[in-house]
């Protein structure tokens, strides 16, 4: 008689490979989502970085003062918006409004974790000739790490930590 082996797993070696996968995402979920809270909070102020400079470029292309308004709020409420008028509202979206953001404006939506608390006030102007603007900043906080988006008077945009906080790698602490 002829006996044909039946190659496949056990029931018990399939149970063991299913709790060593469990205990393995068990362990990586949470640095999973240490990661995305980390990167989340990094493109909202590398983002503002990057609007900041851009609005200095074009104060001094256009030849025209550019307002930065910013609404601080927490949990993705926050936004900002670049104008050349007085003020702008970044929430307005109706875009024939006297306070209508025309150049640019970023709502904090996509950011549902991250908080934006302004320092001084919370429109900044860039002059036309120089680029210049009143030296501020603006705190962007998660529950476990913060960054911080500072200009100087000469219209200088940097990142940094504020002190006292758990910050993101490869940004110095602030001053």
């Amino acid at each position: 008689m002829n006996r044909q082996k039946h190659a496949g797993f056990t029931l018990l070696e399939v149970m063991i490979v299913v709790a060593i996968i469990g205990i393995l995402a068990a362990i990586a979920v949470p640095s999973y989502q240490d990661m995305l809270e980390r990167n989340r909070l990094k493109q909202a102020a590398e983002g503002l970085k990057s609007d900041m400079q851009f609005a200095r470029t074009e104060a001094i292309k256009r030849s025209q003062t550019v307002l930065v308004t910013r609404t601080p709020g927490n949990a993705g409420t926050w936004c900002y918006g670049l104008s050349i008028k007085a003020a702008c509202s970044c929430a307005q979206l109706t875009t024939t409004a006297a306070d209508y953001c025309e150049i640019k404006r970023v709502l904090g939506t996509d950011f549902s974790t991250t908080n934006m608390e302004a320092a001084v006030g919370n429109n900044s102007s860039f002059n036309s000739r120089r680029g210049t603007i009143g030296a501020s900043g603006v705190t962007f906080s998660t529950n476990n790490y913060a960054a911080r988006v500072v200009f100087t008077d000469v219209g200088r945009v940097r990142i940094c930590t504020p002190s006292g906080s758990t910050g993101i790698s490869n940004y110095p602490v602030c001053p």
